[in-house]
């Protein structure tokens, strides 16, 4: 008798239960309008919802290699960036995963948003704070060799592609645009949870200078703001940077930079020669040109792993500055890591002479000098 009780009292327990999901709505003709439960977001995981091929495709780099990522920066961003939890906060690993697919260029940046189940407000914010943080451990990943074993294994490392001597880095210099977010701003006021976009009305350009070795690692970057209102040469801009200054403070003595025909040829950046007037200067031109290849190639694998820097940078200068900062230091981890997802095969074409400005590429006499001799000694006609 008891157990029937028992029984009784569960199943109107039940009804009690139904009447609370549902209720009675004058306005539906005494029907019942069921009340839906408030279901848990589930948010997308890449890692485990993509295969391997997709996942590179969309992501830029295999999923060992992101995990490896997350796992450098995930405390930096949850000490620097702590908010006490909020109901449906956005995970660390799902921030630096939109960061990054958001910088892979793959798509337009509101699917980037939609896949990840945020606005595109708040992708912004994540990218910055992504960026911020990695672009703070640049004096781990970004730096020229320091040691005498360092500095001897790179330049052999340049010498066994093309017999060339005495290189400790190549030069290669570009430019990156940048929107500022004083200057037709990319997200609406009107739209708070920036579901709009708007094409930009203006843009300016970054300097961007690198130096990098045989393994097509970074190993140094300068990134300076180009003025309309006094537009500098390449050669003016490598004459600015901290890498000429260390160079000329000895600190690599012994030690050349080659650089493409736009810079001027000085006694630490060496150049082809542009109208070489024997074998020597053929033979040198030649194993210069093979040589800087690795600059060339490794600016393409950059450009190729991370297509927002063919196209713009969304942010203020110094936001641009930490992301280009961030972008390289995610290369050199790729390059390090052998990350398989962007061919490291990438073809380069063959250097290709260019004519010099006559008005802002001479070069001393002494320099001139520095490079003939140079030449004589390695690469003399037998």
């Amino acid at each position: 008798m008891k157990d029937i009780q028992t029984f009784e009292r569960c199943l109107k327990d039940f009804e009690y239960f139904k009447d609370f999901q549902g209720f009675l709505d004058p306005r539906d003709n005494g029907q019942k309008r069921r009340i839906p439960l408030k279901r848990k977001l589930v948010r997308f995981n890449p890692l485990n919802d993509l295969n391997e091929n997709q996942f590179r495709i969309k992501y830029r780099f295999s999923k060992e290699s992101l995990r490896r990522i997350i796992e450098i920066v995930r405390d930096d961003l949850e000490i620097e960036y702590y908010e006490p939890l909020k109901r449906e906060q956005v995970p660390i690993d799902l921030q630096i995963l939109s960061a990054i697919r958001l910088w892979g260029g793959t798509e337009h940046p509101k699917l980037t948003a939609m896949a990840h189940g945020v606005s595109l407000r708040t992708l912004a914010k994540i990218t910055r704070r992504v960026a911020s943080v990695l672009a703070s451990k640049a004096s781990r990943y970004i730096r020229m060799p320091a040691t005498l074993s360092e500095k001897e294994r790179i330049m052999c490392s340049f010498q066994a592609i093309a017999n060339m001597p005495q290189v400790i880095g190549a030069l290669l210099q570009t430019t990156v645009r940048f929107l500022p977010e004083n200057s037709g701003s990319y997200l609406s006021e009107d739209d708070p949870d920036g579901e709009s976009t708007y094409p930009a009305q203006s843009n300016e350009e970054l300097h961007l200078q690198i130096v990098c070795d045989a393994a097509h690692k970074i190993r140094d970057l300068d990134i300076r703001l180009i003025d309309e209102h006094s537009m500098a040469s390449d050669a003016e801009m490598f004459a600015l940077s901290k890498i000429r200054d260390r160079f000329e403070q000895n600190e690599f003595r012994g030690r050349i930079l080659l650089g493409s025909e736009i810079v001027r040829c000085s006694s630490s950046l060496y150049t082809p020669v542009r109208f070489p007037r024997n074998q020597s200067e053929e033979l040198y031109n030649h194993a210069h040109s093979t040589t800087y290849a690795s600059a060339r190639k490794c600016l393409s694998l950059l450009m190729s792993r991370f297509g927002v820097l063919g196209t713009e940078i969304l942010g203020s200068q110094s936001s641009a500055k930490q992301t280009i900062t961030a972008l390289s230091i995610l290369h050199n981890m790729a390059m390090e890591w052998a990350d398989p997802s962007i061919d490291s095969e990438l073809h380069v074409s063959p250097y290709k002479s260019t004519f010099f400005n006559a008005m802002t590429n001479v070069s001393k006499s002494g320099e001139d000098n520095n490079r003939k001799q140079f030449i004589k000694t390695h690469f003399a006609s037998q």
